[in-house]
This record gives structure tokens, C-alpha cells and sequence, in this order.
């Protein structure tokens, strides 16, 4: 996969398709490889998919020192001005829908539609999960639900023993956890312009559904979609329903 200067960063990063450009933006620890094959295929068939890894994370080089979740947007905007695209859609997950919701505050020129996945807006107007355990719990505990888990175990070891090697460790996962326990948009969400869709999980333990709900209210006109019988990671566990819910939000609504 190719990478790119931006700023005190290399980005690594790759692109599907073509067409309207959207931005993925993976969460916590996880690189590009983590949201798997099939979403991305699914909406490359419409859109210029664009996935990279975030600092500290997969192949994008490590950082010097400790950064917040507001100068992880800014390397988002960054990677954008590298590679020419001037304007996207932009689709977080998790902590990276932390980072979505800084993007569309400080680049609100740079935004066209806004995805936030699983996602929360920290401070006072959170009700947290498990989301600490991601680092040292049983990861596809957390990440599916117990059915999907009995019944793609063979593709789900496959799918770990891929993407492993590439989650932060270290000093590195340290980094990237401490600018998300601090990230707090609470007061700031209802600057955000953008047409703004919410999906979640029904039965996300790490970041509950409560969030998504209060995402929602805060956020004027945003919609909210509910993935049915889905985990944290609906984006691997529901490729399908997750793709048609951002397709029909990215061509129908205004």
C-alpha cells in the first residue's frame, strides 16, 4: 500500500473505486486492514474509498509525542491535501468517529456528508462501555456478539491472526488511549453543519447504543440508523446492511 508525507507523519494508506470521495477513518488501535474486505468493496462500487491507518497505528509511522483526538483530525485534513481531494464524505468509526466529529468542527469547508459509527462525544454526555477493555479483554468478546462468534470462528481466527500485527502496542497504544479518554465534544456538537448520519450497534458493549442516541439530539437534523443484532464491529459483522444504510444516506438525503 503506498504512503505519504503529512506533516511530522507518513500515511499509509489506500484507495478503491471511483466517484464521490469518502474517508474511512478506523478506530482504536486498529489499522486499515480491520475493517475488512467486503464494506469496502461494497462501497467502492459507488464512491472513491479512501483508508488509512491513523498514527500510531499500522503501518503510518509512530509518534514523538502524546497528541489529542483534535490533531488526529488534523492529519485526516492533512492526508486529504496530499492526495488533492478537496472535499469528501467523511465515515468514522469508534474512536475514529471521535476524530469525524473533530473533522467536521474544525473543517467544515473539507466536508460534504458526515458517518459517525459507534461512536461517542465524551464528557458529560456519555455513558461508556467497555471501551477500556479493548486493550487487554478478549477482543471478539467485545467486537461481536456471541452468535456471530459461534458461527465464523474459522473466518473470525483468519481475520485476527491478518490484522494483529498491525494494532498499536506499547507506548503507542498508550498514546492513542489517553487522547481518546480525553476527547469531548459535548458542548460543541451543535456547530456541526453537516448532513450527519449515527449508526450503532444494538448490541454494542463497548460503546453502548445510549451514545448514539445522545449524538443524535445534539447534533441538529442528524438521523440515526440501528444495525440490528450487531456489535461493535457491525462494519465486519454486517458489511451488507451497513453498506446499503450509508449508500441510501449519501444519494437520498439532502
Amino acid at each position: 500500500m503506498p504512503k505519504i508525507p503529512v506533516g511530522d507523519l507518513t500515511i499509509n494508506y489506500q484507495i478503491q473505486g471511483k466517484g464521490e470521495p469518502l474517508l474511512m477513518i478506523m478506530g482504536f488501535s486498529f489499522s486499515l486492514l480491520d475493517w475488512g474486505t467486503r464494506l469496502p468493496e461494497l462501497l467502492a462500487q459507488h464512491y472513491k474509498v479512501i483508508l488509512f491507518d491513523n498514527r500510531d497505528a499500522g503501518e503510518t509511522s509512530r509518534s514523538t509525542k502524546p497528541y489529542t483526538i483534535e490533531q488526529m483530525a488534523a492529519d485526516a485534513a492533512g492526508l486529504l491535501d496530499a492526495l488533492g481531494e478537496s472535499r469528501v464524505h467523511v465515515f468514522g468509526i469508534s474512536m475514529g468517529g471521535m476524530i469525524a466529529q473533530y473533522f467536521a468542527l474544525n473543517y467544515p469547508d473539507k466536508l460534504n456528508k458526515l458517518i459517525l459509527g459507534c461512536t461517542m462525544a465524551g464528557g458529560a454526555c456519555s455513558q461508556p462501555g467497555a471501551f477500556s477493555n479493548l486493550s487487554n479483554g478478549n477482543v471478539l468478546e467485545l467486537l461481536f456478539t456471541p452468535e456471530f462468534i459461534q458461527q465464523h470462528q474459522t473466518e473470525l481466527a483468519t481475520f485476527l491472526q491478518t490484522t494483529m500485527p498491525f494494532h498499536s502496542k506499547g507506548e503507542a497504544l498508550t498514546r492513542q488511549f489517553y487522547a481518546m479518554s480525553s476527547h469531548n465534544t459535548c458542548d460543541l456538537l451543535g456547530k456541526i453543519t453537516a448532513p450527519t448520519l449515527v449508526i450503532t450497534g444494538d448490541r454494542d458493549r463497548v460503546i453502548p447504543p445510549q451514545n448514539s442516541d445522545i449524538l443524535t439530539q445534539k447534533m441538529l437534523g442528524a438521523k440515526e440508523a440501528i444495525i440490528k443484532d450487531a456489535a461493535h464491529a457491525f462494519c465486519f459483522s454486517h458489511p451488507d446492511s451497513t453498506a446499503t444504510t450509508i449508500i441510501n444516506f449519501l444519494e437520498n438525503q439532502p
